[in-house]
């Protein structure tokens, strides 16, 4: 297998020149998501590198769709019904021959399937992909699909090493097409003393509290019923711990239910989606990440920019930012107990706890920043020759 390139993180960006950029990113949906947040995020930097900004929703807006046309990028929406419908490329073609814009950047598989092939019909040769997360072991359906699709894209980004080393695997392009490009945060701080007063107020979590937390939607992937788990043996040891669940999701019920059962119905906190996690994030004493499943996720680097020590399971690309027992713990996925015992050792050790967040925020600060991640995309739209027209 070809190595796949990756950008160093080290590297000089230069400040953008050239004419305008008119830049369509392609999702299905501004559902409240990472990937979600990530187009957001790529749109909120698009002015300052010359970039005119829209958005293509193609099954439906979206929570995110008003906070996007805020941030100056106009979404539209094309109404796909549920099921392959390769007839909708036609009017996606339509609107791209208005809007004529120089690169279409899709963000979903099926994303690229549909834009891919509705931009070969308006003219528009220069299509990027990128893939937020790991689809397919086992999927021979999706595979077709993706090998489908990517031929479409003159450049087809990932966002962690893991990622693209399993499109390569399974040869859903040639590695020569292959490039990563991490994902990067907004890196503004806030006041972690007051916020972490008023979300405990607000949420009755007693000040003193010990307090496990997380950031993510409310679904089998996430697996947060691992963590109510989790909180229920520490209680046993210490009675003082609290969790805090930042998201929602088709599993909110659920998990409701759950942290009943298990008598943990006053300790178990559930925020409901916020669009800025930073102050919930302030109120948590260690950030745990249960997910069966990852990419590379923003929540570790938000924690970690709001100097959280992190726990977490040994999945998709954490280990490719997770300096083990340095910027964070790693451990066996799925194994319970053995993610319960880290979240002690942390919440046991304040000086530990304390080593962990500062070399996280380290982290984050020197290579995983929204202006060095946007500037890295800019770079590879115009490194396809794409011009204003």
């Amino acid at each position: 297998m070809s190595a796949v390139p990756t950008i160093p993180d080290s590297a000089p960006f230069p400040t953008s020149g050239g004419k305008l950029l008119r830049v369509m990113h392609v999702v299905l949906s501004l559902d409240v998501g990472g990937l979600e947040r990530v187009v957001l995020s790529l749109v909120s930097r698009a002015a300052s590198l010359g970039q005119i900004p829209t958005v293509l929703c193609i099954e439906r807006r979206g929570d995110l769709a008003d906070e996007c046309e805020k941030l100056g990028a106009p979404v539209y929406c094309v109404g796909k019904r549920p099921g392959l419908r390769p007839g909708i490329a036609r009017p996606i073609a339509d609107l791209m021959r208005q809007l004529r814009p120089d690169v279409v950047h899709t963000h979903q598989i099926a994303a690229l399937l549909y834009a891919g092939r509705a931009a070969r019909r308006a003219g528009i040769a220069n299509v990027v992909h990128t893939e937020h997360g790991k689809n397919y072991a086992g999927r021979f359906r999706t595979r077709m699909l993706g090998r489908w699709a990517g031929r479409y894209a003159k450049r087809f980004f990932c966002v962690s090493s893991d990622i693209a080393a399993e499109v390569a695997e399974w040869r859903v392009v040639g590695s020569k097409k292959l490039t990563v490009v991490r994902n990067g945060i907004d890196m503004d701080d806030i006041d972690s003393a007051t916020a972490a007063q008023t979300v405990r107020a607000d949420m009755g979590i007693p000040l003193g509290a010990a307090v496990i937390g997380t950031v993510g939607r409310l679904s089998d992937i996430k697996r947060q019923d691992v963590l109510i788990r989790a909180l229920a043996r520490l209680r046993r040891q210490q009675a003082d711990i609290h969790l805090l669940l930042v998201g929602d999701g088709p599993r909110r019920g659920d998990l409701v239910k759950l942290a009943w059962k298990l008598g943990l119905a006053d300790a178990v906190h559930f925020a409901g989606y916020q669009n800025q996690p930073q102050k919930y994030l302030a109120a948590m004493d260690v950030f745990a990440l249960s997910s069966a499943s990852e990419g590379m996720p923003l929540s570790v680097l938000e924690a970690w920019a709001a100097r959280k020590p992190v726990v977490a399971f040994h999945v998709g690309g954490l280990p490719e930012i997770v300096e083990q027992r340095r910027s964070g713990i790693l451990v066996p996925a799925g194994h319970e107990t053995e993610l319960t015992a880290a979240i002690l050792e942390v919440i046991s050790n304040p000086k530990f706890a304390s080593e962990l967040a500062a070399e996280g925020r380290r982290r984050v600060e020197n290579e995983f920043s929204l202006t060095r991640t946007a500037q890295r995309y800019d770079d590879e739209y115009r490194a396809l020759g794409a011009k204003s027209g």
